[in-house]
C-alpha cells in the first residue's frame, strides 16, 4: 500500500470527526443507523477509510482486541504530518471507540462549511474548547490534501479577493458548471509537503476555499496568518499544541465505549 499518498486524507478526517476522539467517524451506515461518514459535508470528501482498515488488520493480528480504532486514527494522523516533513507532537493512549456514530444533523452542525466567515469558524472550534489560534493553526492542515470543483468553484468565480492568475489556474480544473467531483490539490506549490505555503497563499489571495481566505482579509485573524506565513517553526509548535488539545476532546475510557475489532463497525 502506497502510504505516502495514502495518508493525505488522514488528518483531515481527524480533524472533522465531530463526537470527539472516539473514531465515531469511521462507522459505516446500517440499515438502523445512519452517521457522520456520508452527511453532506463528508460525502465524497473524507478518503483514506482503507489505510485506518489496513492498520487495524495488521494491529489485530499482533495484539488482539487491546488498540482502539480511536488510538490508531489519533496516531495516524500524526505519522502523516511527520512523514510529510511536518512537526510531531506527543498522543496519550488509551482511547476507547464510540459504539454509535454522530448523527448527519450533529455532523453537519459542527464541520465548518467551505463558504464560512471568521466568527463562524472561531465560534465552531470555541464550542470544542479550542480557541481562535487553534483554529488559525489547525487551518494550516490545508496545505496538503485535495478539495473538490463543487466545493471552490463558488471562491474563484464569485470572490473579489481572489489572486486573477490563481483562479485563472483553478478554473482550468473546475468549470463553471458540472464536475463537482473533480479533485485538485488544496496548495498547487507543495501538495505533498506538510509546511507553511498555506498561509503564504493567503497573503497573495490565493487561497482555494472561501473560508481559507477569510483567515486573512482585514479581519482579527490576520496578525497569526502574517506570523505563521513567515515563520514555519511557530505554525509547527502552534500546530502541535493545538492537535494535542483537539486529540483529548471527549475521549471515551475506562468502561466507557468499546475496542472495535472492524473500525467499520461495532462489535
Amino acid at each position: 500500500m502506497a502510504f505516502s499518498k495514502s495518508f493525505l486524507p488522514l488528518l483531515v478526517m481527524l480533524l472533522l470527526a465531530c463526537s470527539g476522539c472516539d473514531a465515531s467517524v469511521l462507522l459505516d451506515d446500517t440499515p438502523t443507523a445512519v452517521g457522520e461518514k456520508n452527511s453532506a459535508p463528508n460525502f465524497n470528501s473524507l478518503r483514506g477509510y482503507e489505510v485506518i482498515d489496513y492498520i487495524k488488520a495488521r494491529v489485530e493480528a499482533a495484539c488482539p482486541a487491546t488498540v482502539s480504532c480511536a488510538d490508531i486514527l489519533a496516531l495516524a494522523a500524526r505519522h502523516s504530518v511527520s512523514v510529510l516533513r511536518g512537526p510531531r507532537w506527543q498522543v496519550l493512549l488509551g482511547r476507547r471507540d464510540a459504539r454509535t456514530a454522530a448523527s448527519q444533523f450533529e455532523a453537519g452542525a459542527n464541520l465548518p462549511p467551505a463558504g464560512m466567515e471568521v466568527p463562524g469558524l472561531i465560534g465552531i472550534f470555541a464550542s470544542k474548547g479550542l480557541d481562535a489560534k487553534d483554529m488559525v493553526a489547525l487551518s494550516g492542515a490545508h496545505t496538503i490534501g485535495e478539495t473538490r470543483c463543487g466545493v471552490y468553484r463558488s471562491r474563484i468565480y464569485n470572490d473579489n479577493n481572489v489572486d486573477p492568475n490563481f483562479a485563472a489556474i483553478r478554473k482550468n480544473n473546475c468549470p463553471p458548471f458540472g464536475d463537482d467531483n473533480k479533485w485538485t490539490p488544496l496548495d498547487l506549490q507543495t501538495p505533498t509537503r506538510f509546511d507553511n505555503k498555506y498561509y503564504r497563499n493567503l497573503l497573495g489571495g490565493r487561497g482555494i476555499l472561501h473560508s481559507d481566505q477569510a483567515l486573512y482579509s482585514g479581519g482579527s485573524v490576520d496578525s497569526l496568518v502574517k506570523l505563521y506565513s513567515a515563520n514555519n517553526s511557530a505554525f509547527f509548535a502552534d500546530f502541535a499544541l493545538a492537535m494535542t488539545k483537539m486529540g483529548n476532546i471527549s475521549p471515551l475510557t475506562g468502561a466507557n465505549g468499546e475496542i472495535r475489532l472492524n473500525c467499520r463497525k461495532t462489535n
